[in-house]
This record gives structure tokens, sequence and C-alpha cells, in this order.
């Protein structure tokens, strides 16, 4: 293969990885059309390609297109198109180039189009997504080296403005590093750090999808430990008090030795180095203990932090915009975490405990192993052990424990059937439920409509007992 690279051409051994089918259809849009961006650089990585790219000098209305191939213009300002041919879409931009007023605010002030390669290549993030592929003539064209930086791992800025004209290019440094397994470049990461605070002004939307990703990024590329080196690069580059600044709060929060190798920062973050990749999961490690600083600052000590956490946590999330049953959950599972941490509860508080905490219960297990590997002072042994919610859960199932309330052998219905009025069958409806969690055998029709009849029927009723 032919490669372009600082006005000379040289003969390399590489290949980019592109069915049949793609080449065929991007040959045909006309000349010097090429595939660039993030597949060039997985391609040359080895690494999984999966969305397709494609820039070139001329507008999207202009394309050569085959019959059957749709297009969708995605924003006419920047001239982005998608393309469908034959199931596969394709996502095509001209050649352009942006302009940026003071700040990191993500959108462009003026956008142009040109025909110039070069051009198109220095309004771009990093060197290594600036590689282009010319599939007509098997022939990549380098203006920034990146072919170069993909072999050495380096993430390098395209210009010295990569960051001013963009503040979400900072967490999108990271994220890459992280997903590529890659370093960043000395200059790119001290422009990054002394811009930091560009980040205050992308949207709280963007924020959480590249937060979302840094948490996730081992699962990218199969980099062990990716997910955790990310977070360390946020701290590293002053990323954290314009991300979640209740995050940045817990450096330095030293921890009680005896119990905790590292401070509250460190911990927490090898809280998600710890849990396996599951939805919400590493969300709620990062912020179960982010109540704590605020903790010790008020009463001196860390009691009732869990508490805190989950309150924190709800701020946090409604401020990055997460769906509400993203934050409902993160928030239990802050909130729970600490939950007979001892051992000593009565068996049935831990019996109506597990059952009314059914839907998470498994991942409340796993933040708890997590947590404790993370002090530094346990063994993973030690920590995977089996747990009591485990146990006890084990042991409702075993004695056919009615853990869902519909299992109960009585109903609404019957219940309304009885003389019960509208809030009081809830409440007769739990108390029964509960009962039965720590007496399964009493799960019988006859024992339950017998104890019904000693519950109050009217909401008036219910509220005097």
């Amino acid at each position: 293969m032919l490669i372009y690279i600082d006005g000379i051409w040289y003969n390399r051994i590489m290949k980019i990885q592109l069915d049949d089918k793609s080449a065929k259809f991007i040959s045909s849009l006309g000349e010097n059309v090429y595939v660039v961006g993030g597949y060039v650089r997985n391609s040359l990585c080895g690494y999984k390609c999966t969305d397709i790219d494609i820039a070139g000098p001329i507008p999207a209305l202009a394309l050569n297109l085959p019959p059957h191939t749709t297009m969708n213009m995605v924003n006419h300002r920047m001239g982005t198109a998608q393309l469908v041919y034959d199931g596969v879409k394709y996502e095509y931009t001209p050649f352009r180039v942006e302009v940026y007023d003071a700040g990191g605010a993500h959108t462009p002030s003026h956008v142009s189009f040109t025909t110039d390669l070069n051009a198109d290549a220095q309004r771009r993030d990093f060197c290594c997504n600036a590689i282009y592929y010319d599939v007509k003539r098997d022939e990549i064209v380098d203006p920034l080296g990146g072919v170069r930086d993909v072999e050495q791992k380096i993430l390098r800025g395209c210009n010295k403005h990569v960051f001013e004209s963009d503040g979400l290019r900072t967490l999108r440094l990271v994220r890459l590093a992280s997903e590529l397994n890659f370093k960043i470049e000395g200059e790119t990461a001290r422009s990054a750090k002394a811009l930091s605070g560009q980040l205050a002004d992308i949207t709280s939307e963007r924020k959480r999808i590249e937060l979302d990703k840094i948490l996730y990024a081992d699962t990218v590329n199969g980099v062990e430990n990716a997910h955790y080196r990310g977070l360390r690069l946020l701290k590293q580059l002053d990323l954290w008090r314009n991300l979640i600044p209740e995050i940045a709060a817990c450096d330095g929060v030293t921890q009680p030795k005896q119990y905790h190798k590292y401070d509250v920062m460190e911990h927490s973050f090898r809280c998600v180095l710890n849990v396996k990749p599951i939805n919400n999961l590493r969300l709620a490690a990062l912020l179960h203990d982010v109540g704590k600083p605020y903790c010790m600052q008020k009463f001196g000590n860390f009691h009732g932090h869990e508490k805190s956490s989950g309150i924190a946590a709800r701020i946090i999330l409604n401020r990055l915009r997460y769906p509400n049953d993203v934050i409902e959950q993160v928030v239990r599972l802050c909130s729970l975490h600490m939950y007979d941490m001892r051992g000593d509860a009565r068996e049935a508080k831990v019996r109506v405990f597990v059952a009314k905490n059914y839907d998470i219960i498994d991942k409340l297990v796993e933040i708890i192993r997590a947590d404790k590997l993370a002090t530094g002072m346990v063994t993973e042994e030690q920590a995977n052990a089996p747990h009591r919610f485990e146990l006890v859960l084990e042991r409702m199932k075993q004695e056919g424990a009615p853990i869902l309330k519909r299992s109960l052998k009585i109903s609404g219905k019957d219940l309304a059937d009885m003389g019960f009025e509208s809030e009081a069958i809830s409440a007769a409806l739990e108390s029964l439920w509960r009962e039965c969690i720590i007496n399964p055998q009493n799960n019988n029709r006859d024992w339950l409509c017998k104890a019904a009849q000693r519950l109050p029927k009217t909401p008036e009723s219910v509220k005097k007992k």
C-alpha cells in the first residue's frame, strides 16, 4: 500500500479492513472520497472497526450515489449526511474548516467548505483520526503523521488549538487513550490540563455520554483495566472539577488507616475497577462514597455517609441528565451499600430487606464486594466469600417465601371483597407480605384470610394504628 506522508510517497505493508461491498460502494461515490477517522485508525491498530465515516471535497448532494442508496441530511450546517446502501450505514462529511468563539462550547461559530484535504485534517482532534484512506487507489494520505502515531500508540493533537475550540475533546482524549491503550503526547496532555476549564462550557448530555464510555472503556477493545486508567487520567488532567466536582472533592480525603489503604477518590476508582461491566453498576461504584467529604466536613467522621452519598448521587445524576430509572437505581445502591455491614442485624430484618430490594440485590452484593476489595485491606478470596444477603435469599427461595408480593396467596381483590377500602388494602398486603417473608409457612389462604381480619379495613383506622 502507498502512504503519502509529508509530501513523499512510501510503500508500506498495511491493510485496511474493508469488506468488498463497502469498498465498491465508497469507490463509486466519486474521485478523492476517503474513509477517515476511527475506522481507519482501528483498522491499523488491529481493533474491531464499526462506524464508517467518509469524507471528500464535494457536497453530499453532489455524490455519485448508486441506485437504491438513501440519503438523510443529519446536519445541514456541517454538510453531514447519512448514507445507507444495502443495509450498511455510512456518514459522509465534505471537507470543511471551522472557526470557534472563545470558550469550549463544542459548536463552531462559522463553518466553510473546502476542497483542501490538509485543511480538513487540521480541524480534526487527534492526528491518528486524520488518516485518509483512498479505497479506489488503495492508498493512505497522512498529512499529520497519524500513521506513525498509531504505530507508536500515541495521541497527539492535530493543532495547538485543539482544546481551545472544543472542550469536549479533553474527555474524548481520555476516552480514546483508555480504549486504545495509547499514551498521550506530552504537549497534548499539558494543553488538555491547562484548558480543562473549557469543559465547563460543554452540555451535561455530552459529558454524560463520554463519562459512560470511559466507565466501560475496557469492553471496547479488550484493554485490561482501561476504565480505571480513564478515571485516573481524568484526575491527572484536572477534569473532574468540571465533570463531577463532588468526585474532585474526594481527592486527598483520608480514611481510617485500620480500614482503608487509599483516600476516598482512589478508593472509589478501585471500586469501579473491581465491578463487572453491568448497566449502572460502575456508575454506582464511582458514586458510592461521594458523600464522605461532606460528612467529614460537617460531622468530623464518615458515619451515615451512605445516606449523604445517595443524596449527592441524585444531584449529580440529575445534573448530568441521566434517565430517571438509572438515577433511582444508582441512588438506591449508594444509599444501601452499608446495610448490615457488621452482619449483626436480625434475620427477620434482613429477609425483609432482601425481599424489598430483590430487583437490585445482585448488584448490591457486587458493590459491597468491590467496596471491600477496594479498601486494599482484604484479599479477593475474602471479598468474594458468600455474602449474607445471598445466603438468606437462597434460604427464602428454598422455603418458598413470597419474595414478590404477587406470590402471596391473597390478592387486593380478595381484601376488597372482605371489606377493605383503598389505602387500607395496600397497607394490609404489605403487612401480610412481611409476615410471610419472615414465616413462609403462613403463605396459605386460610392463614392469610384469618390474619387479614385482624388488620384495619379503612384508611382512617390505618392512620390511627
